[in-house]
């Protein structure tokens, strides 16, 4: 009985000892499992936040982008703003430039008129007076070819100076410029010499509004305004603001203004031309 009662004992004992250990590995499994779960949880957090963090970069690109495409219509307004307004200069200067070149081809045809009117009554007066004195009669034939080349003359300046201030006041300024000293050489009377043309000052949004000086190579910045390309970029190496109004810019990106280029280029052209 005795021995029958230890075995018992011994059989509770190992059967607790059992039930304990399927406790503890069942703890254990529990435990993996809710570290399993934790790791899960960790792991999906850290890719929920991944994708925050990655919708509010391309959230914030795409506001960048709409910036920037804000900036580059307005400054394609301003470019077409100051385009039309160029045009619009270009077109009243060269309607002032035909008007005074007009007006100064009919003063100096006028002038030649009178100075061929002068040159004929000249070349009258000296026939008359080779009539009366035979004794200076060779004398008398020069000075009437002299009248008579300078009335030919005189004649062919007239329809000259009128033909060429039609076509262009460069060439009319020129030519009349030329006409007076072909009549003071066979004529007594002499015209007024043209006044020289001063040189042209250039258009102001020709000119950098840092430097004064025509542009060679304008750009745009996030202004509206054009400079030249290597005074902005020295202004912007040490200051966010716009040279000519002083404000906060929005972005530091240059923009060619390949318009304005060919404007100055034209407009030099022109100048060296004249």
């Amino acid at each position: 009985e005795r021995e029958a009662a230890e075995r018992e004992a011994a059989e509770r004992e190992a059967a607790e000892r059992a039930e304990l250990e399927r406790a503890a590995q069942q703890r254990e499994r529990e435990e993996r499992e809710r570290s399993r779960e934790a790791r899960r949880a960790q792991r999906e957090a850290e890719q929920r936040a991944a994708l925050e963090a990655a919708v509010r970069e391309a959230a914030e690109r795409a506001a960048e982008r709409s910036a920037l495409d804000r900036a580059a219509e307005r400054a394609a307004k301003s470019e077409k703003a100051a385009a039309a307004a160029l045009r619009a200069a270009a077109a009243t200067a060269a309607h002032r430039a035909a008007a005074e070149a007009q007006g100064g081809a009919e003063r100096e045809a006028v002038r030649a008129r009178e100075a061929a009117v002068a040159a004929e009554e000249a070349a009258t007066e000296a026939a008359e007076k080779a009539a009366a004195a035979v004794n200076l009669a060779t004398d008398c034939e020069q000075a009437a070819e002299a009248a008579a080349a300078a009335t030919a003359a005189a004649e062919a300046a007239r329809t000259a100076c009128e033909a060429e201030a039609a076509a262009a006041a460069a060439e009319a300024a020129a030519s009349y410029n030329e006409a007076p000293a072909r009549l003071d050489q066979g004529s007594s009377s002499s015209a007024a010499e043209a006044p020289v043309p001063r040189e042209e000052e250039p258009p102001h949004d020709f000119t950098c509004p840092i430097t004064t000086e025509v542009m060679s190579d304008p750009v745009m910045a996030a202004d509206g305004h054009s400079y030249e390309r290597k005074q902005i970029e020295r202004w912007l190496a040490t200051k966010s603001t716009s040279p000519l109004t002083g404000g906060a810019l929005e972005h530091p990106y240059l923009t060619p203004n390949h318009m304005l280029r060919r404007q100055i280029r034209d407009w030099e052209g022109a100048r060296k031309a004249v």
